[in-house]
């Protein structure tokens, strides 16, 4: 089996942001995306300031998603 090697090109933060209620009455969600974070950026200060901004949203937040674009390659 080949060894691949994984190089992060893009992150993206996502914070998922109350917006209203769903016809059945639960809560809906919206997601606010914040691009340019730092592919190298430890995982703990990422969250800190995912939380960091979510406090300051007019509305509450449900939860914090990371996604991230990758590039694979043979080693």
């Amino acid at each position: 089996m080949a060894n691949i090697n994984q190089e992060i090109m893009k992150r993206t933060l996502v914070i998922n942001v109350e917006d209203g209620l769903n016809s059945d009455g639960t809560t809906k969600y919206k997601g606010k995306s914040f691009n340019g974070i730092k592919t190298d950026a430890a995982l703990d200060k990422v969250y800190e300031a995912g939380t960091a901004i979510g406090g300051l949203m007019e509305k509450g937040f449900k939860d914090i998603e990371l996604t991230e674009k990758s590039e694979l390659a043979e080693a």
